[in-house]
Order: C-alpha cells, then structure tokens, then sequence
C-alpha cells in the first residue's frame, strides 16, 4: 500500500512531463528533464517507454541510482516524467477516417458511441477488416467498428465506435413481371435512387448487371432485382442448330449446323451432333449458338 500512496504522491507534484519519441526512454531524454544527465551518453537505455495515456515516473531514489553509474549527483527530491502525447479522438476525426476506408467521401456517419476520447498523436484508421457487420445491415441499425490508431511508426493504439452509415446509391428495379427462363429487356426495368448501407453488395446497382440475363424466380413490378436472383442465359439450347469451329494443330474447319443435344452457357462444354455422321463430341459455348473444339487429328473426323 505505501508504494502505491508514494506514485500518487509522485504524480501529484509532476505538473508536466516530456513527451517520449521511441519505445524506450534514452539518456537524451532524460538530460531533457534534468540537464544534470546531459553528461551520460545520450543512447543509454534508462528503461521502457509507458503506455499511451500512462506516464513514467522516475523517483528521486531510482535518479539517484542511475546517476551513481556515471559520476553524476542528482539534487534531493527530482523527479522526472515521461509520457505519449495525446491528442483528443473527435467524432468527425472518426468519420473522415471512415469515409476514408469506404472511399466514399459523401457517406454518412453517425457517431453513437467512442471507446476513448484520447488516443496518442498518430494516424486514425478504420479499415473494412474491423466493421463487425453483414453486408446486408439496414441503414438504421447502429454497428460497431474497429479501429486503430497508428503511431511511432507502426506501434497500434485500439479503439472502436459505434456508428450508422449510409449512402445515397442506385438499384434497378422491375418495371413489369419478370418471369424465370425469359431474358430481361431494358424496357422491362429502370433505375432508382435510394439509401442504403455502403457495403451492401447482393443488389444490382446497374442496368448492365441485369439486362441480357434471366431471372431465376418470378420478380414482382416495383422489387429491386438481386444479383443472386439472376443466371446466365443459355446460349446454346437443346435441338438448335449451333456454328462449330474446329482446330486441329494449324487445321482448321467450321460447320454451321451441328446439333446441340444439351443447352450451355458461356464457356460450358456441351454435347454436340454432326447430322451427317451422327458422331457425338464435345465442344465449349464461344457465343450465340456458337462453339469451340480443340481435338487431335484423330478426332477430327468425328467432327466431319
């Protein structure tokens, strides 16, 4: 117990304190508060820096100590005191940093809540790792976010908040009904403009994510259309006629009316009929019923 009252009693009489550069506090820094220990070489290592926000107090029995090592007298009752510097965490600090790390300098933030109102001087950062939130969050509901300040360099001081984000971005939404197998036109959908949390990613944010492709499921006139909700359409479907072209080495021959015996995307391998040999082979979706085959001379003749 009277240890602890003597480092009250010694953080009661430091009115100041030097502000410490490195992980460890050196003989320069201490001749910074008692020029009497200006005459100890200035990289000899006096002990470990404090914590960020803690200080380090030496007394006047652990002066008196280190300065028996080098032939110098330290006056009755010095003291000397080391600590970080410190600069307030402010809310907009907090949302400049966010925006920052979604890269959108126009979205939202409304701070709820700070881990700490005081961190050292350094860089304040908040990146997409630390969000403890899906993608899929409402707007309105507060999530918390971690973040760091980063200071001498690399050292890291934890810190967090409590926040809402938003943004205004654009959907497409169904103009009509859309049906699951038939491929949406840019007249069955439009855009709009909502707000939403940034980082939400299974909405179609632009015509080109939904027009050409179809819909896994019925979609209602007025819905938002979802990226999960649509597939490629088939380029290649069972029974057409599909344009081959077949390289073999610097061989090369093309046909226009293999017979496609299942349907394909593209880059799927489908199963095609030469309707004159009635040979099977397969080839890989290149477009529009067209495809691509590589084969050996040996099997060249099938495609024939």
């Amino acid at each position: 117990m009277s240890i602890w009252f003597l480092v009250l009693g010694m953080m009661a009489h430091s009115t100041s304190c030097e502000t410490v550069r490195t992980d460890q506090i050196l003989g320069e820094d201490l001749a910074r508060v008692v020029p009497a220990f200006s005459k100890m070489p200035g990289d000899a290592v006096i002990g470990l820096s404090p914590g960020p926000g803690v200080r380090r107090i030496f007394s006047f029995p652990e002066l008196e100590h280190i300065g028996l090592q080098y032939g110098i007298a330290v006056a009755d009752g010095t003291q000397a005191c080391f600590e970080w510097r410190m600069q307030p965490i402010t809310e907009d600090a907090v949302r400049a940093a966010i925006r920052e790390a979604l890269q959108m300098p126009q979205a939202r933030v409304d701070v709820l809540a700070l881990s700490r109102s005081m961190g050292p001087a350094g860089t304040l950062v908040f990146p997409l790792a630390g969000l403890s939130a899906s993608s899929l969050v409402d707007p309105r509901t507060p999530v918390t976010w971690r973040g760091k300040v980063v200071y001498h360099s690399s050292r890291k001081f934890e810190v967090w908040a409590r926040v809402r984000i938003s943004t205004t971005t654009t959907r497409v939404v169904a103009r009509e009904l859309l049906l699951p197998g038939q491929t949406v036109t840019a007249q069955q959908v439009r855009m709009e403009t909502y707000d939403d949390f940034p980082l939400r990613n299974d909405i179609s944010r632009n015509l080109e994510e939904v027009v050409g492709r179809v819909p896994r499921r019925a979609i209602r006139a007025g819905q938002p259309i979802f990226r999960a909700d649509l597939m490629e359409p088939f380029l290649v479907k069972r029974g057409e006629a599909v344009t081959v072209t077949a390289i073999s080495g610097a061989a090369q021959l093309e046909m226009d009316d293999a017979v496609a015996e299942n349907q394909g995307r593209q880059g799927d391998m489908v199963y095609l009929r030469n309707p004159r040999s009635g040979q099977v082979f397969r080839a890989r979706v290149e477009g529009k019923d067209r495809a691509l085959v590589l084969v050996a001379g040996s099997t060249l003749a099938r495609v024939q």
